[in-house]
């Protein structure tokens, strides 16, 4: 396989991190597919310092799109699937940028409730770091060379303000611009909830001019209340072929109970949260 050949590449979009890494855990058990678990650094490709995650397709310059295809498609040569799909989170704020690197890319765009979207994210902002998401990085030589001392740096700023667990000014998660400086000057509930409406803006604005037939849209509640519903129309709307040991691994292992958990929450908590995300709700069709 050439560095450029790549066919139909899956895009896994969401601005809830909780719902991509499911369908993302469940698609990778598709035949058929060589899935990526978050490539950031490669899509960061060129950018190491950037202070957001927003690339515009006029950054997708012919040396920055060939290099991530072929690392796109290198991955796929190493693997049994012959389609490359892959889930990252930033590239809510980037769609332009992956649209104009991957022009015949299917996007799987998984809504789900932000209320319980902001209190995920808030448990994961306030959680020491994985070192196993670094492990993996590194064993997969994602880093591109080029950009490895940048990284490097400000590893090292990291661990000595504190290395064991995530310092007050670090950024978890999708980074819109201006989220250094909301993290440093607001609670860390109301920097969740303006992540995930500026992510859930993003999607809206960006998804919309593809085709329709190469976005795929799910809802999360609907998904793990009847994941093999849901997931069989998935399947066909990104030109995959029915795979029923992943139907039934759905149907196993995903809970109704991770939906709604929000409810569970102090309603105070509640109303500061939805003040700055309802206009987003309102048009996603959540009440």
């Amino acid at each position: 396989m050439s560095g450029l050949e790549l066919d139909r590449p899956v895009v896994i979009l969401g601005a809830a991190r909780s719902g991509t890494t499911l369908v993302g855990d469940l698609l990778s058990r598709h035949p058929d597919l060589a899935y990526w678990v978050e490539p950031k650094y490669v899509w960061q490709y060129g950018r190491p310092a950037a202070p957001d995650d927003v690339r515009t397709a006029r950054e997708a310059t012919p040396r920055i799109r060939a290099y991530i295809r072929s690392r796109f498609a290198q991955y796929v040569a190493a693997r049994p699937g012959a389609r490359f799909a892959e889930k990252t989170p930033s590239n809510c704020f980037r769609v332009p940028f992956v649209e104009a690197v991957l022009p015949d890319a299917r996007y799987l765009h998984i809504v789900r409730d932000g209320r319980d979207a902001v209190f995920s994210a808030l448990q994961k902002w306030s959680s020491p770091p994985v070192p196993d998401a670094m492990v993996r990085r590194l064993t997969s030589f994602e880093i591109p060379l080029r950009d490895l001392p940048s990284y490097g740096l400000q590893a090292a700023r990291r661990v000595l303000r504190n290395p064991w667990t995530r310092s007050e000014w670090a950024v978890w998660g999708p980074r819109y611009p201006g989220i250094s400086e909301d993290r440093a000057r607001l609670p860390l509930l109301e920097v969740c909830a303006t992540q995930w409406a500026r992510s859930v803006a993003a999607l809206r604005r960006d998804l919309a001019r593809i085709p329709d037939e190469r976005v795929v849209n799910v809802r999360f509640e609907e998904l793990v209340a009847d994941p093999g519903a849901v997931l069989g129309p998935v399947l066909r709307g990104l030109d995959l072929p029915a795979a029923p040991q992943l139907l039934r691994t759905a149907r196993d292992q995903v809970r109704p109970e991770r939906a709604s958990s929000w409810t569970e929450h102090d309603p105070a908590e509640l109303d500061r949260v939805v003040r700055i995300i309802g206009s987003e709700l309102e048009e996603l069709g959540y009440e």
